[in-house]
């Protein structure tokens, strides 16, 4: 991550504070060996799994709000994983997941950041059923719906992951 402009900032939830480390923006690119580019993630798309999108804040506003008590969550594309960050603040028992090849990297950096407990994190092809996630009671995601193809791998995966009660 040398080459790459990062951005240190704070996020306030209330009296919790998340800190995080992203990219600076939407213009850094880091792909030497080629591992993205492998799995099909172009130059213009690989940073996009790097800054806080308005989409991933109102999860997280909602998400502080939310009874999560012992429900086991999932959150599904996570990026940055600001509600997997939050979530960990409160003990919850999270699991985040994405397909970008930093994105566990970040997570990492970002939980250090905190002082807090290793998140468990997978990265996941929705088009592969090959992974050990298990069942959840909540599934979270924001702005994960980039391709048309996506709606279907993404219920799919949904099917797979979700406990006869389940919230999505």
């Amino acid at each position: 991550m040398t080459d790459l402009r990062l951005c240190y900032q704070t996020i306030e939830f209330g009296k919790t504070d998340i800190h995080l480390c992203t990219l600076r923006d939407r213009q850094q690119f880091h792909d030497p060996e080629g591992i993205a580019e492998k799995l099909g993630i172009s130059s213009a798309a690989w940073p996009i799994f790097g800054v806080i999108w308005p989409s991933s804040m109102v999860l997280a506003h909602f998400i502080f709000n939310y009874t999560i008590g012992d429900k086991r969550v999932l959150e599904v594309g996570c990026g940055m994983a600001l509600s997997s960050l939050l979530l960990n603040k409160q003990h919850a028992d999270i699991t985040a997941t994405d397909y970008h090849p930093e994105t566990e990297k970040f997570l990492q950096r970002n939980t250090e950041l905190n002082s807090d407990a290793d998140i468990t994190f997978e990265r996941i092809d929705w088009a592969k059923d090959n992974d050990s996630l298990g069942l959840f009671d909540l599934i979270i995601g924001s702005d994960i719906l980039y391709e048309d193809e996506h709606i279907s791998l993404l219920a799919n995966f949904f099917e797979r992951h979700s406990k006869p009660t389940s919230e999505v």
